[in-house]
Order: C-alpha cells, then sequence, then structure tokens
C-alpha cells in the first residue's frame, strides 16, 4: 500500500476558523476567505472572461499549490458552472502535503453555506484513505486531480517528460501557506514544474510577494505584475509564463510515442466488455464519437457477463506497483459507479475473509496502516463475531471489512456505461481485419467498413489476433462461476463475501459463488467438475449453505479472462515493435542505459487489457489512465504507475533482461 499522507493538524478557533498547528497559520482570511478567494485567483487570472469566450468542448486546465479546505476549488466551479459553454469541461489539478481529515473539511465547509451545492459532492467523493499519489475525482463536467505530496515533488509526478503532452495548465493558483510560514513549498523545483506543465501564456495570481517567489517565478520564465492586495495586505502578484524552458530528459523515453497525441475526434472500441464500456464511456464524455464493436449479442457478452460479481481490492501494506494500484483503482472505482450506474451498484459492504494464519497477519498489518492513517472508512479489521453481525449468517473467520464494497451486475452495468449520445454500438459483429490507410484505421466486420481515426483493443484474450498487439503477452484464464437458487438460510447473507472464493447475496432469488482459475484454459463449456470445486471451496468458508446447495441443479457460466505475468493491467500506446527493439537495442548491454531517442509507435493504435478476475475494480481508472493518453491533460496515477502499465513494459524489461 501506498504511504498515506499525514491528515493536517487542525486547531478550531473561537471564531470558528481552522488554524494549522504546523504552519502556525490560517487556511483563508478571516475577513471573507471566499470574497479573497473570488479575488485573488478567479478576478486576477480574469477567468470569467477567458471561460465566457471558450469554444465548444474545449478543456480548461486550472494548477493550484495548497488544496486546504477547497475553498479555492469550489469557488472556481461555481463560476465556471455560470461563465463557461455547457459543452467544455473543466479540470483542477491541486497538491496537499497535509490533506484534511474528511471531518475537519466538512467543518470548514460548513462555513460557506452559499457554497453547498458543490461543497456536499466534494465532501461524498473525499477518498476514504488519503494516500500519497494521484486522487482523481469527477463532477459531470468538472474534474479534480488531488495529488497528495510534497509539492515539487507531486508536480513532478505528473510530467512524462514530452514537451506538448506536458503543456497543459491555462493558469495557476499559487496558494499555500505563506513563505515565511512555509519555505519549504515555495523551491526553484517548483517553479520548474509550473512552467514545464504550463501552456504558453499561462497566468499565475498568488497573494504573496515575497523576494523568493518573485525570483523562482521570474527564472522559471513567468513575466510578473504587482497589483492591489485583498482587504488590509497592499499588494500581490499576478503575471503570464512568457519563455519557455526546454524540457529535460532524466530517463530513456521508451514509454512516449515519436509523434504527439492527435487528440481523435473518433474513435473505434474492439470489445464491449467492462475494458471497452469504460473506455469508451471515458472518451464519449470528452467529446469523442465513439463506435463498439461487440462480437457478442449484447455488452458484456464474455468475461463480462456474469449475473452478479464482486468489486473489491487486494490491498498490500507494501508500497509498490501493484499495491499501489489496487487501492486507487478500488477508491475510483466505488466513486465511479455510484456516480454513472448507482441502482446497478450494491455497495453495502464486503467481508475479506482471512482463511489461514498467513492470511490473517496480512490483513492485520494492512488494517494497522489504514489504523495509523484513519483510513477506516475505507476498511477495518473486524472480528469473527462482528463479521457474523455484517453478514447476517455465521461465520468461522476474522477479515477485513469494506464498508463502501460490495456487488455489481456486471452485464446491465456495460450496457449502462454505454448509453450516452456519443456511442454507437455494433453488436453481434466480429472485426475480419484492421488495416491502416493513409492517416486512418479502416475494420472490416461483416458487411461494413468503418474509417476511424483511433482504434482501442479491449478484447481481452481476442486482443492478440491483431498482429500489431500479437506480442503482448496475455494469457487466458478460465473461470467458471456456480449459480444457484437462494435457500431459506442463505437468504440471509447480507454482504458479499470473499476468501479463497467469493458469495454474493441472493438477488432475484438466485445467488452466484465461485469461482475457478484455470491458466491457459481456452474451452467455455461448463463443466459439473468444476460445480464441485466451487461448492468444496464454498464449504470451507460456509458449510450449511454449501450442504444445502448441493441437491440444487447448478447453473452457471464459464468465461476468459485475461492476464499479464505482473498482473497489471496493459493500458497505452502500441509500440512498433521492431523499432522499439532497434532503437533500445543497447539495453541488452546495459538495462541502466539513459537511451535519448524516441521509437515508432502504432499511430492512433491503444490497448487496454489484462484485467485479470478484477476487471471491474481496475476498468475505470485504467480507462482514465487510457483516455488519458488518447486525449492528453493530467494523468490520473503518477507518471511511474502510467510506465507500470504501459504495453511496452514487457518488452524494455526483455531487453534489460538480454531476451
Amino acid at each position: 500500500m501506498s504511504k498515506s499522507g499525514k491528515h493536517a493538524d487542525i486547531q478550531w478557533r473561537e471564531d470558528g476558523q481552522p488554524l494549522s498547528l504546523a504552519y502556525d497559520d490560517i487556511y483563508f482570511s478571516t475577513a471573507s476567505g471566499l470574497e479573497e478567494t473570488r479575488y485573488v485567483f478567479l478576478q486576477q487570472n480574469a477567468l470569467a472572461e477567458r471561460w465566457a469566450t471558450l469554444p465548444e468542448n474545449a478543456t480548461f486546465t486550472i494548477g493550484e499549490t495548497g488544496f486546504g479546505t477547497g475553498l479555492n476549488f469550489l469557488a472556481a466551479w461555481e463560476l465556471w458552472q455560470k461563465t463557461a459553454p455547457k459543452s467544455a469541461q473543466l479540470h483542477f489539478v491541486s497538491v496537499e502535503k497535509f490533506p484534511l481529515h474528511p471531518q475537519d473539511l466538512q467543518r470548514a465547509l460548513a462555513l460557506w453555506p452559499q457554497l453547498q451545492a458543490y461543497s456536499q459532492p466534494l465532501i461524498e467523493a473525499y477518498p476514504p484513505l488519503l494516500a500519497e499519489g494521484i486522487h482523481r475525482l469527477q463532477f459531470g463536467p468538472v474534474k479534480l486531480t488531488l495529488i497528495i505530496g510534497e509539492a515539487s515533488r507531486a508536480l513532478d509526478s505528473l510530467r512524462l517528460q514530452q514537451e506538448k503532452r506536458d503543456r497543459y495548465i491555462d493558469t495557476w493558483f499559487l496558494d499555500g501557506f505563506a513563505p515565511a510560514k512555509n519555505p519549504d513549498m515555495w523551491t526553484e523545483e517548483l517553479f520548474t514544474n509550473m512552467s514545464h506543465l504550463s501552456r504558453p501564456g499561462a497566468t499565475f495570481a498568488t497573494f504573496t510577494c515575497a523576494g523568493l517567489v518573485k525570483r523562482g517565478l521570474r527564472e522559471a520564465g513567468f513575466a510578473l505584475r504587482k497589483v492591489p492586495g485583498f482587504g488590509s495586505k497592499r499588494e500581490m502578484l499576478c503575471g503570464t509564463l512568457e519563455q519557455l524552458h526546454d524540457c529535460q530528459q532524466h530517463s530513456t523515453p521508451w514509454h512516449l510515442p515519436c509523434t504527439e497525441a492527435q487528440h481523435p475526434q473518433s474513435a473505434t472500441v474492439i470489445g464491449g466488455g467492462i475494458s471497452g464500456a469504460t473506455i469508451a464511456r471515458a472518451l464519449a464524455e470528452r467529446g469523442v464519437q465513439v463506435q463498439i464493436i461487440e462480437r457478442g449479442p449484447a455488452p458484456g457478452s464474455g468475461g463480462s457477463g456474469n449475473d452478479q460479481g464482486i468489486l473489491y481490492g487486494k490491498l498490500s501494506p507494501k508500497p509498490g506497483p501493484n499495491g499501489d494500484f489496487n487501492l486507487h483503482a478500488l477508491m475510483f472505482a466505488q466513486r465511479f459507479y455510484k456516480q454513472h450506474c448507482p441502482r446497478l451498484a450494491h455497495f453495502n459492504g464486503l467481508l475479506q475473509l482471512a482463511q489461514s494464519d498467513r492470511e490473517k497477519l496480512l490483513q492485520e498489518q494492512i488494517a494497522a496502516s489504514l489504523a495509523e492513517h484513519q483510513g477506516q472508512n475505507l476498511a477495518r479489521m473486524v472480528t469473527r463475531e462482528e463479521a457474523c453481525q455484517l453478514a447476517g449468517v455465521d461465520l468461522p473467520f476474522d477479515g477485513l471489512y469494506f464498508p463502501n464494497a460490495g456487488w455489481l451486475e456486471p452485464q446491465k452495468v456495460c450496457a449502462a456505461l454505454l448509453e450516452h449520445r456519443n456511442i454507437t454500438r455494433y453488436q453481434g459483429r466480429a472485426v475480419e481485419s484492421l488495416t491502416r490507410q493513409d492517416d486512418k484505421w479502416l475494420l472490416r466486420t461483416e458487411g461494413k467498413e468503418i474509417e476511424t481515426e483511433a482504434v482501442i483493443l479491449c478484447g481481452a484474450n481476442d486482443i492478440r489476433s491483431f498482429a500489431p498487439a500479437a506480442a503482448l503477452p496475455l494469457r487466458p484464464i478460465r473461470g467458471q462461476v456456480s449459480r444457484v437458487h437462494a435457500t431459506e438460510v442463505s437468504a440471509k447473507l447480507k454482504i458479499a463475501l470473499c476468501g479463497e472464493g467469493y458469495i454474493t447475496p441472493a438477488h432475484e432469488g438466485c445467488q452466484s459463488f465461485g469461482a475457478t482459475f484455470k491458466l491457459k484454459e481456452t474451452a467455455t463449456e461448463l463443466r459439473e467438475s468444476e460445480h464441485k470445486e466451487n461448492l468444496q471451496t464454498l464449504a470451507e468458508l460456509l458449510p450449511h449453505f454449501a450442504e444445502e446447495f448441493s441437491s440444487q441443479d447448478f447453473n452457471g457460466r464459464a468465461a476468459l479472462r485475461a492476464a499479464t505475468p505482473d498482473y497489471l493491467p496493459v493500458a497505452g500506446p502500441i509500440p512498433d515493435w521492431e523499432s522499439l527493439n532497434n532503437t533500445y537495442a543497447s539495453l541488452r548491454k546495459n538495462r541502466k542505459l539513459f537511451i535519448p531517442e524516441h521509437s515508432g509507435y502504432q499511430a492512433g493504435l491503444y490497448v487496454m487489457g489484462g484485467l485479470g478476475s478484477r476487471g471491474f475494480t481496475y476498468a475505470p481508472l485504467t480507462a482514465e489512465l487510457l483516455a488519458s493518453w488518447i486525449m492528453g491533460g493530467p494523468l490520473p496515477v503518477s507518471s511511474d504507475l502510467a510506465k507500470a502499465l504501459h504495453p511496452a513494459r514487457f518488452a524494455i524489461r526483455n531487453l534489460g533482461k538480454n531476451r
């Protein structure tokens, strides 16, 4: 699990204002924090005037140092609603070293009842564990990317080190505690990262006129001007980025196509499971015209087609890409499904049971880390007695309780995500060929040709049937789920359970449990032997359920998942494999060698796959990452994590091992 951010240490003054004990400074003006925000940041960056003249479907991005109580974000959101075109999108990127605990955030924002229409959604979406790294929160056309960590490192984590791809900030709110109180934030590295993330002509505003701030901004290429300050403050700074500094590469850019992202207006997604549905939705919401081709009769006909499926993440007490991704993907997915298909997301709790001493020790380590960082709203350890009470049935184990996880209706979720005016569905069709023609892709399906700017391969194990993706090390895993009629005893189960296997609560009179895990098997017929295997797994968890179910005729379904060797998804642009191998051949002799050249990539061709058995947990955040690769803008994960999910990572590792 990634290190958690330390919460802000708040003292509440008699006048109701929050004071930071770490910096001995207030969060906002005691006269009027909201009016100060509107004057310093909104007015001096001329946002009302700039937003009123935005073109249709534009995206405007604000960068902020010091999220604090979120007041600046809420004030910007309110102004955006009043002045920007309905089709435009606002992206607010903010960093925070010491985030407010949810209770303190709620108390602080209660000071501004006039902003309740904006503050309440923020409070509801606020992450239950403020782990270090990037948290993407979505509010319709407004996105908040909240990065927990020291400011300069947090901004650096957004950079892919490609000039045009990294330049998307239109304006800066330079907030945070005063330089005299917090000199560690106002560093040369901070201003350099601001400069590299800014579009040409980006503006900034800040309440301070401290000398180190003026010097840092000038050296980073910003032109400055002083204007009268707010209230009793004599003056403040604002200005514009006028001089662009070249981006210095620090590492071999194997992950970056040699050509810039094209921001396509049309895209075709091959595969209508949860991968295809989430990336189609992410692109459609960015204004792209999306066509989705599913060879089955309906969305989610393959591995995403079960009647019930659970949403859970395999948390780890150790930092690293797998643990970090699981944590952030779970929190993102919990928000995502509640926003997009709340009636199909039954998130009334999930118990992850400790069926072995090793699993119990692991859960205790996770629970200790969560408790230390006040993350019990994400998960907490419960005794066997508590677990029985939560589940409504007798259980033999302690476990981790996830109050906001649970189960989904998978096939219906896929269909619901594809209900969007910018998405056209083609079902019951297989793609017969995929060729590059001029600057477009040409797809042939049964009786139809489709021309498109971008193609996203999402068909699980079918991804490798397309020549440009054949080198990806995706491997099939057969899984069979068993489905039975709920009994008088089993119908008492109130929440989803998982351990060695899983079982869902009753829905429409039936329950699902399983699932088998058959590596490299590709057959999809139902097998009586695997029903028995699922029943045996269930018997180790709930013997009385298994005994009652054993007398029934089992239904169910078998399907194939696709997994990668490192059990992380693949999401990103597909390389020209020969160019990649030739460009970085010297890594065979020295895997740490810095090679500044860029490799060739398949223009407009992307992949999203390898989600394994946690597809519904992984897909929303993976799709958001892929949408950022395709359309540009801030990443929803750190650049290091984006590389850990990149399709080229396996080829680069093989070169480093001289394979």
